[in-house]
């Protein structure tokens, strides 16, 4: 028998709410490793804010994210009412000059920033992003390992850039598709079958598995098995998500004939919400573009070391912490030495916990907002769900659980299982053509998961917070992606 994990305390180090379900948050797996947490992910978050501030002029108090039994948790203190308030006078003023960059920030005005941030990136951001990425490529494996620390800054604080575009641009669909629920719920509901979430599928062939897809952002998974060869699946379901959707939106015109004005909001509602879709998983997909060459030089770092006598193996580096790495790699004298396999050891002891949602304290009218926000999708919590969260994907299916937390498990998920799982990202895909519907502990509306389950035409529930431990690998389920709950069968 499996021993449970210890108790253990998720107080946060620092005053204020973390949470793992918001940004960075939605990429992170399992517990940081040392290096990734004060090197690549500090300077993300560090280039997001700086980006964020220049964009509207919100400031984001320090700390950005807190590290509790080393799992990562990123700030909310960005939006407490606190600050901002202090950020109010900077906020005000790019109102002033730049109205459409600032309007993405409210879900009833954030179509008219779209072609703005969109034409940013698509001209500026991403052939300059290529371009750094191809040109690091190029020159990783010669460069003097003394040099190598440039090339991961450069690169990172691209890639914190890119994230930035990433919040501005793809974040905008889930302010569109709530704009799409609201009217949907108001003058659709009564007149039609179904939520809104089949208008929002069938958009796009579900993607190839590219080179540099990920696990998680931590670059100690950013070379993973390539699980294709051993997950196959259904062919026919974006056919049906496609089918589903041309149905829905005929029934929605239909029912919308006799109100021109409304049916109007609609097409333009509908015509936002379908457009940024594609757009997002573009996004998402290219973020991920220099992960491949930070890990090379990462690790070529680590051989520099292992020729130094300061480390066993090269990929013991991911055990470090920047500054440790950094002062090896110049020679420096020896300080305390570091216990490599004590810290592996302890990030696997931590992967067995099962971390909260949201830790600390958050403003009352925040956590209103915070809890309210599944409804915002459409969600119907049932008081005999096993688990309830955001309504992702529309559908309803019974089968049986398999609980997948890691490449290792790939192969495990039969054909017509619930695959049950912390998160999704980009290294996931091919196991929703096998999977009979998902539930997901960490995402969003518009996370991984739920547009990539809408288009293999499956139901999906995600940001549960701990499905992977109440539900278990055999259970029958039954999955309700309309209402976000998942139900004993």
């Amino acid at each position: 028998m499996t021993a449970l994990p210890p108790e253990v305390s998720w107080e946060p180090p620092a005053p204020g709410a973390y949470t793992r379900s918001l940004r960075f948050g939605e990429w992170i797996a399992a517990p940081v490793t040392p290096l990734f947490e004060s090197w690549l992910l500090s300077t993300l978050e560090e280039r997001l804010h700086a980006w964020i501030r220049s964009e509207i002029g919100q400031r984001a108090p320090l700390p950005h994210h807190v590290v509790v039994n080393g799992w990562y948790f990123y700030s909310l203190n960005w939006i407490s009412p606190g600050n901002m308030l202090r950020s109010l006078p900077s906020i005000l003023w790019h109102v002033a000059r730049h109205p459409r960059r600032i309007a993405g920030v409210l879900p009833s005005v954030a179509r008219h920033s779209v072609p703005l941030m969109e034409r940013d990136w698509r001209e500026d951001l991403q052939p300059r992003y290529r371009a750094a990425v191809a040109a690091a490529a190029a020159t990783v494996d010669s460069l003097p390992p003394r040099e190598l620390p440039a090339l991961v800054d450069g690169l990172a604080d691209l890639a914190g850039e890119s994230f930035g575009s990433l919040v501005a641009l793809a974040g905008a669909a889930y302010k569109l598709e709530i704009n799409l629920a609201r009217f949907h719920r108001r003058h659709l509901a009564p007149l039609v079958a179904g939520g809104h979430l089949p208008l929002l599928a069938g958009l796009m062939v579900p993607p190839r598995l590219p080179r540099h897809a990920v696990l998680s952002l931590d670059w100690v998974d950013a070379a993973v098995p390539h699980p294709g060869a051993a997950v196959g699946g259904r062919a026919d379901g974006h056919a049906r998500a496609i089918k589903a959707r041309e149905v829905a939106e005929a029934a929605a015109r239909s029912a919308l004939a006799q109100s021109p004005k409304r049916l109007r909001t609609f097409e333009r509602l509908l015509t936002d919400a379908q457009h940024i879709i594609p757009i997002r998983e573009e996004q998402v997909a290219e973020l991920t573009l220099p992960w491949p060459v930070l890990r090379r030089a990462v690790l070529r770092i680590g051989e520099a070391l292992v020729e130094a006598g300061r480390i066993q193996a090269a990929e013991d580096v991911f055990f470090l912490t920047r500054e440790e790495a950094l002062a090896g790699l110049a020679g420096n004298p020896d300080g305390h030495p570091v216990d490599v396999e004590a810290r592996r050891h302890r990030r696997a002891e931590q992967a067995r916990l099962v971390p909260p949602v949201l830790i600390g304290h958050l403003a009352k009218p925040l956590r209103s907002f915070w809890e309210g926000y599944p409804r915002l999708f459409g969600a119907d919590p049932s008081d005999e769900a096993i688990v309830s969260g955001v309504p992702a994907s529309a559908g309803r299916v019974t089968g049986t659980v398999r609980v997948v937390r890691g490449p290792d498990e790939f192969d495990q998920l039969q054909a017509g299982e619930i695959l049950v799982v912390p998160l999704t990202a980009p290294a996931w895909t091919p196991l929703f053509a096998r999977a009979a519907a998902v539930v997901t502990d960490i995402g969003s509306g518009a996370a991984h998961a739920s547009i990539i389950a809408r288009e293999y035409g499956i139901p999906a529930v995600v940001g549960c917070g701990d499905a992977t431990t109440r539900l278990r690998t055999g259970m029958r389920v039954t999955v309700d992606g309309s209402t976000g709950n998942v139900l004993p069968a």
